[in-house]
């Protein structure tokens, strides 16, 4: 029975990786999947080319399986243990062949385990209705206008000899895009922590002495959920 399951994953993976990297060897993907369940075709956002045999890459956020809780669309609540693949959007049974993929999927958590505090997901499309790519967004605990987003990303080597810098072979790394909701868009983080609070206007100086007084740092997303919300409520 064990073999019958370990060969439907396969089948599912395959017909994933058909659809979703169905182009040449060195081109990225661009194609969309159909899901069914919201409007149009949407993207996942992990770009990784078809020949990557040779590129030792894991495509899950955490190499270890974690305590989960997934609330479902249809309104169920599944438990276990889970990894994200955040290659197919996909939330993958510990030690099952089950495999649930993000169109059914309306929020997930991760409990905390040693050396990493709990993490909460939500369904993008939820989220972000006009965002072109499907999957899950990581959620920030103290204020729901920065986001995170999780995915893969084909580099190319790039080695130069003359500086003897850069990497000698192709890779498939992970990156995040941090956003925040301004005026009702979300946009990206700014790279630097003036940009951040020179988007403030008005309240930039305060924001600057009050997140100084508070500790908050701009490379800690809490932080930056902290004084989001306490612009908000300091216009209010």
């Amino acid at each position: 029975m064990r073999t019958v399951h370990m060969k439907l994953k396969i089948v599912f993976m395959l017909l994933i990786s058909f659809t979703v990297w169905n182009v040449s060897a060195q081109e990225i993907n661009t194609n969309g999947i159909d899901f069914g369940v919201y409007r149009g075709k949407y993207r996942v956002r992990s770009r990784t080319p078809v020949e990557r045999h040779n590129i030792s890459y894991s495509p899950y956020l955490h190499r270890e399986p974690r305590p989960t809780t997934i609330i479902m669309l249809s309104g169920d609540t599944v438990s276990g243990s889970y990894l994200y693949n955040i290659e197919t959007e996909t939330l993958e049974h510990a030690i099952s062949d089950k495999i649930i993929p993000w169109n059914l999927v309306k929020s997930f958590s991760f409990g905390a385990v040693a050396g990493s505090k709990a993490q909460q997901f939500s369904n993008l499309q939820l989220v972000w209705p006009d965002n072109e790519h499907g999957g899950f967004i990581q959620n920030v605990k103290s204020s729901p206008f920065v986001k995170v987003v999780h995915y893969l990303e084909f580099v190319p080597k790039n080695y130069d000899p003359t500086n003897e810098i850069g990497s000698p072979v192709d890779q498939i790394l992970r990156f995040e895009t941090r956003y925040l909701k301004v005026n009702g868009e979300w946009i990206q983080l700014p790279d630097t922590k003036n940009s951040f609070y020179n988007m403030f206007g008005e309240m930039s100086d305060a924001l600057r002495k009050h997140a100084r007084k508070n500790k908050w740092k701009y490379k800690n997303l809490e932080d930056v959920g902290k004084m989001v919300s306490w612009v908000a409520k300091s216009r209010n």
